[in-house]
């Protein structure tokens, strides 16, 4: 039996998404029917994106740089998706900064950088879409926050990134549990090892000695597809009843302990 998602009623704001994953959520949520909003630092990479999500599934898509360090440009976000498209139903949280490197090598605007993404900004995103939800006519939206599963495992070079992908799974249940008399669920993805351009290059520069990927249960790493299919999961009718929750795409990975060295 095959399951057709239409989300043709919604507007999807999606955070890091002129390229990897967040590329990839976008063409998902366009190829259900939804009106996409695609930010990011980069003018040039998000407005490929919308234009594609344009041209290929026929929906409306708009391109909205975005440094979601700077609380002005992360209200005007919210503020130019409304009058675009009105109250956006749906938030992806993707953005995120990885530094890599020893914890006691980091600098001070390393750690900064890394929890100014991957925690305040998207906090203070979610908190501009909450508004936004509660002084609409909508009734009920949706946040979704792009973890990771190195949250779960002590990983060699990824302590803090790490820590802030706990956080924001902390953050996740708390906003879940506050935002569910406005009818928001606020779920979160955790993705394991992930092909996309940055994770290729580390495979092929250090997969031998950071990696085993042959004990991954599912037998191979994980594409961008497979994070973007858990997106419109959470964002359909399907999980109307599901909030607060994380959500492991990793192939098996934390369970057995497998893939890293």
């Amino acid at each position: 039996m095959t399951i057709q998602l239409d989300l043709s009623d919604d507007t999807v704001i999606v955070t890091g998404g002129g390229r990897g994953i967040g590329e990839e959520i976008v063409y998902a949520f366009a190829e259900a029917g939804a009106d996409v909003v695609v930010a990011a630092r980069s003018e040039d990479e998000i407005s490929r994106v919308a234009e594609r999500a344009r041209t290929e599934f026929d929906v409306g898509a708009a391109a909205v740089p975005t440094n979601l360090v700077d609380r002005d440009e992360i209200a005007a976000l919210v503020d130019a998706t409304v009058d675009e498209f009105g109250t956006p139903s749906v938030l992806v949280n993707n953005a995120g900064a990885n530094i890599a490197g020893p914890p006691l090598d980091m600098t001070a605007d390393e750690v900064d950088t890394m929890f100014d993404v991957n925690v305040r900004g998207l906090f203070l995103l979610s908190q501009e879409f909450g508004r936004a939800v509660r002084e609409s006519s909508l009734e009920s939206g949706r946040i979704l926050n792009i973890s990771s599963v190195v949250a779960d495992l002590g990983v060699p070079a990824m302590t803090v990134y790490a820590g802030t992908k706990s956080a924001v799974r902390g953050l996740t249940k708390g906003m879940a549990a506050e935002l569910a008399p406005d009818g928001v669920t606020v779920n979160s993805i955790s993705p394991g090892l992930v092909r996309i351009e940055r994770t290729e290059q580390v495979m092929e520069e250090h997969g031998d000695e950071l990696f085993d990927f042959d004990r991954i249960p599912l037998g191979r790493v994980g594409k961008p597809r497979d994070v973007a299919n858990a997106c419109l999961f959470f964002a359909s009718d399907l999980a109307d009843y599901v909030t607060g929750e994380d959500l492991l795409v990793d192939g098996g990975v934390e369970f057995t302990a497998g893939l890293y060295k």
